[in-house]
């Protein structure tokens, strides 16, 4: 029941840092500095887990595209919780990374959605245009901190992200291979340096 106890989890840790803010602003002060770190680490320790949630929700089939997609990042940014949709962003990159090299693309390794069903040989491009998706989420926020909370948001994604691929990938080449690609297009993109001569110098 992992993908239920780790988005539980990280929506206690969000909830005790905002209570903690709203309730506590005296003894809050000692770690204000660090508040946009915790919320971070409460959405990344909840994405890491939460496209598998549609297992428990009747009508979604596994691989749901709902689930296994950028939108749920996106949600926080509507209660003014860019960090917490930061660290929702890189924990579901990290899953999708993962689920982006099954044994076979078919069966349950596909996407599906409800009334449409299987999107079929489109499931990878799919998946690789969302963990984009959770980078430009990610990318949006990072800007947004002072220097101090960066490098404590850096550390928590390279603790989060190594911890994430010792335990559970066997097979860790891949997605990390997906990742750097995914951030190296958002970060081309945002510079304004991504052209065709960028893209064949890089990928091809």
């Amino acid at each position: 029941m992992r993908y239920i106890t780790s988005p539980l989890a990280g929506c206690l840790l969000a909830a005790s840092v905002l209570a903690g803010r709203h309730y506590f602003p005296d003894y809050f002060q000692v770690i204000a500095r660090f508040e946009s770190a915790l919320l971070f680490l409460s959405g990344l320790v909840a994405g890491i887990r939460l496209p598998d949630i549609d297992l428990v929700f009747p009508g979604l089939s596994h691989r749901s595209g709902i689930t296994h997609s950028c939108l749920l990042a996106l949600l926080p940014l509507m209660f003014d919780l860019p960090f917490v949709a930061g660290g929702l962003a890189m924990g579901i990159a990290l899953h999708l990374s993962s689920d982006i090299q099954p044994r076979t693309w078919s069966g349950g390794a596909l996407i599906k959605f409800p009334i449409l069903g299987s999107i079929g040989i489109l499931s990878p491009l799919w998946i690789l245009f969302n963990i984009v998706g959770c980078i430009v989420v990610l990318f949006h926020i990072l800007p947004q901190e002072h220097e101090v909370g960066r490098w404590a948001i850096l550390i928590v994604m390279l603790v989060g992200g190594g911890w994430y691929f010792l335990s559970e990938e066997k097979k860790r080449l891949f997605p990390l291979i997906t990742l750097a690609f995914s951030m190296l297009l958002v970060h081309q993109y945002n510079k304004g340096q991504l052209s065709v001569e960028i893209v064949i110098q890089y990928f091809v």
